[in-house]
C-alpha cells in the first residue's frame, strides 16, 4: 500500500510561520502523515510542537551532499540559499508519494486529492505555477526548453511527486551542467532554476496542477489579483472575468514576502497564527499592529519604487 503525506520545511528561525503553518495544515489535514526537515540545526523549538502537531522530524544522510550542491549554485546573493537544498531529501524519504510545502504558507484544504492526481493522470510531479523570469534568464537555455519541453516556471515551494523520482547522481549531474550555465539562471532563486532544470531535463512526466485540476485555483500568491471568502467550509476565489473566479483556494504562500503588519493577505495568516492565543495576546497585537502597520506600508512602498530599485543596482547588483 502506497504511503502517501507531506513534507515541510523550518526551524526555529521562522518559528511564527511554522505554527500558523501547523495549525493550518491540521485544520484541513488531520491525519495525514507530515515530515519536518529541519533547514538546520536550530529546530528545539518546534521540536516542542512535535505531539500537538503530531509530525515526526526526518533526518537524512544526503543533507551535507545537497547543501553542498546549493554552494556550487550560490553566488553570493542568497546566503542561507544551499539550506534550502535539504528540502531534495524528500525523493528519498519514508514516503511513496507526497506533496513538499514550504512553511511560509497557510493550508486552506485537504491536500491529499493533490496528492492522489499523481496516480489518476498518469503524473510523476505536479507543479504550481510560478512563472519562467522567477527561473531562467533570457537565453539558449530558456528558448530550447520552452521550444523543446513545452517548460513552465514553477515555484520549488510546493510541488507533488513520487519517492526515487531522481536520484543523488542525477541531481549531480544537473549541478555540474547547471554551474557551466549559471549566467542563463535566476540571480536569487538557486533552488528553484535547480528544480525546475532537474525536472525540464528528465524523463518525468510533468504537468501543472491548475491545468490537470482546474477547480484548484490558480491564487496560491498573496498578490494575484482575487479575493478569497469562505463558502460551505471551503475557501473559493472570487475574481470575476479571470480563470480561477470561484476556484478553490488550497494554498496561500508568502513567497519572498517579509512577515508584517502591512503584508497581502495577513488575515490569512493571522487567522491560524492566533489560534489557541489567549484575548490578551490577540488584543497586544492588535494594538501592535495598528502602530507598526503605517510606518511599515511606508517602508514597502519605499523599497519597490523606481529610485530604491535604481540604487539597489547600483551598489549590489553587479
Amino acid at each position: 500500500m502506497q504511503k502517501r503525506g507531506a513534507y515541510v520545511l523550518a526551524n526555529d528561525e521562522v518559528y511564527e510561520w511554522t505554527v500558523a503553518f501547523l495549525e493550518s495544515f491540521r485544520a484541513h489535514n488531520p491525519d495525514l502523515p507530515l515530515y519536518l526537515i529541519p533547514f538546520d540545526d536550530r529546530c528545539d523549538r518546534i521540536a516542542g510542537l512535535t505531539s500537538k502537531y503530531k509530525f515526526k522530524t526526518f533526518e537524512h544522510d544526503s543533507f551535507d551532499t545537497l547543501e553542498s550542491i546549493g554552494e556550487q549554485l550560490e553566488i553570493g546573493v542568497t546566503p542561507t540559499g544551499p539550506h534550502w537544498f535539504r528540502r531534495f531529501a524528500s525523493f528519498w524519504g519514508p514516503l511513496d508519494e507526497f506533496i513538499y510545502l514550504d512553511c511560509r504558507m497557510v493550508v486552506l484544504a485537504d491536500v491529499a486529492p493533490l496528492v492522489h492526481a499523481l496516480d489518476i493522470y498518469d503524473c510523476d510531479f505536479l507543479h504550481f505555477e510560478g512563472g519562467l523570469d522567477q527561473v531562467y534568464e533570457p537565453g539558449p537555455v530558456r528558448t530550447r526548453l520552452v521550444r523543446d519541453r513545452c517548460a513552465q516556471g514553477f515555484n520549488s515551494g510546493r510541488w507533488v511527486t513520487k519517492k526515487d523520482l531522481f536520484s543523488r547522481e542525477q541531481m549531480q549531474n544537473v549541478a555540474t551542467e547547471l554551474v557551466r550555465h549559471r549566467d542563463q539562471m535566476n540571480r536569487r532563486n538557486t533552488d528553484q532554476f535547480f528544480l525546475n532544470y532537474l525536472v525540464h531535463t528528465s524523463d518525468a512526466r510533468y504537468a501543472s496542477v491548475h491545468d490537470l485540476l482546474p477547480e484548484v485555483s490558480r491564487l496560491t500568491w498573496p498578490r494575484i489579483p482575487g479575493t478569497i471568502y469562505q463558502e460551505n467550509g471551503n475557501y473559493k476565489v472570487w475574481s470575476y472575468g479571470r480563470p480561477e473566479h470561484e476556484t478553490q483556494a488550497v494554498l496561500m504562500h508568502w513567497a519572498g514576502i517579509s512577515r508584517k503588519p502591512g503584508m497581502e493577505r495577513r488575515w490569512l495568516f493571522r487567522h491560524f497564527w492566533l489560534r489557541g492565543k489567549s484575548n490578551m495576546e490577540k488584543t497586544m497585537l492588535w494594538i501592535r499592529d495598528l502602530i507598526l502597520m503605517p510606518i511599515q506600508v511606508a517602508w514597502q512602498r519605499l523599497r519597490e519604487s523606481r529610485w530604491m530599485h535604481g540604487l539597489y543596482e547600483q551598489f549590489w547588483g553587479q
